[in-house]
């Protein structure tokens, strides 16, 4: 273990004395909250362009159907006898349509249009019904008010017998954002040890490092340096967000991180990034570069994107047979469980059983990952094939 803590070290040192390293360190809170901040400025300048529609108007409605249409979306009157399809191909208006006197009872209308927009019809078409409806409304004698009483919705307040059962708001952000700060950790991390081994063995320094310790020893230092590097990446992007985050949204922090498993977040987070670490270091020394990777080693570059195509059915039903099945499967249980755990209560049952299972494939894999790294950092000239990987598995340790 002393060796393991001297190559981690020497693992945070060259990284952080490396000036790519500091430059995305710097670089990356920037680019996050352009891409946050960018779309929320551009819808907001985003101001919808003025639309016309002509209407030949002889229901007498036309100001009634104009009280149901947003400003940009402007009705205007024309006679019947004037040629309205050519005016509309002139580009003067995006459409046209006759309110008749069938309308209220029939409920059908021809909309001739010119243009693709579709928001704008659709906008037209719900405008168009609310009128229908307010029509039809007056030729029945009822009334908005009784309508309004016979259509009402049943007013269910859900009242939980134990305070936890509820669900907040807060409780599934701080849960969302912890799931996706430890799977930028993983991935971020796991991509920099297997680009270091990649660069060790292009440099040839493997055959020196391991002419002095063991192979198992020198992959456990890669992957607590990094892991450290990671972290210190977090803290320091958390630094910078979360009085920004207090500031401009109101969130009560400290309120929100006591209504979530900070143990369970903690433990499933270091437990994926563990099984990633290994995966991946041993993909690492598996290749002579990475243009060199055949479909099997891409493969595993992607294992931690599955837990994206449970993100649907997890949101939609928490206690679903897909959101158990992915909070337990060990290549997916590092995301989703932190997810689940602020959507639902999740029995303990579960949590044990994804528990001893993440452990038992981190174990394993890094027990693998070890024969893999011991027999792949010496090789040069060629990416192994999965039938090499196969054979160096069978290895016995000496």
């Amino acid at each position: 273990m002393k060796n393991s803590w001297k190559v981690a070290q020497w693992e945070i040192l060259r990284n952080l004395t490396n000036k790519q390293f500091i430059i995305g360190l710097l670089i990356t809170p920037l680019i996050m909250a352009l891409f946050i901040v960018v779309p929320v400025l551009l819808e907001r300048w985003n101001q919808p362009a003025t639309t016309t529609y002509y209407v030949v108007d002889e229901l007498g409605a036309a100001e009634a159907l104009q009280a149901f249409l947003p400003e940009n979306i402007v009705l205007e009157k024309q006679s019947a006898s004037a040629d309205l399809a050519q005016l509309v191909k002139e580009g003067k208006a995006r459409g046209y349509f006759i309110l008749d006197e069938s309308f209220p009872l029939s409920g059908q209308l021809d909309l001739f249009y010119n243009d693709r927009n579709t928001q704008s019809m659709n906008t037209l078409r719900q405008a168009l019904s609310a009128l229908l409806q307010h029509l039809r409304l007056e030729l029945s004698e009822v009334s908005p008010e009784q309508l309004a009483f016979v259509t009402a919705p049943a007013q269910v307040r859900q009242v939980p017998l134990e305070e936890e059962l509820e669900p907040e708001a807060m409780h599934l952000v701080v849960s969302s954002v912890f799931a996706m700060l430890i799977f930028f950790l993983i991935f971020s991390s796991a991509a920099m040890l297997m680009q270091s081994a990649l660069q060790e063995k292009r440099d040839r320094m493997a055959e020196v490092v391991l002419s002095s310790i063991r192979p198992s020893a020198l992959m456990q230092g890669k992957i607590i340096g990094h892991f450290i590097l990671g972290l210190i990446q977090l803290g320091f992007w958390l630094v910078l967000g979360l009085p920004l985050a207090i500031y401009f949204l109101d969130f009560s922090l400290l309120e929100a991180l006591r209504g979530v498993n900070l143990a369970a977040i903690l433990f499933f987070g270091l437990g994926g990034y563990l099984l990633y670490s290994a995966l991946f270091v041993g993909l690492g020394a598996t290749m002579e570069d990475v243009r060199s990777a055949g479909n099997a080693q891409g493969l595993v570059v992607m294992l931690p994107m599955l837990a994206f195509l449970f993100i649907g059915p997890v949101f939609n039903n928490p206690d679903g047979s897909m959101a158990v099945f992915a909070s337990i499967f060990p290549l997916t249980s590092s995301t989703i469980m932190m997810l689940r755990s602020g959507l639902t209560v999740v029995p303990l049952w579960q949590l044990l059983t994804s528990g001893a299972l993440l452990l038992v494939t981190s174990y394993a894999a890094m027990r693998a990952a070890a024969k893999i790294f011991r027999v792949g950092m010496l090789m040069y000239g060629k990416s192994a094939t999965p039938k090499e990987i196969l054979r160096w598995l069978r290895y016995k340790e000496s």
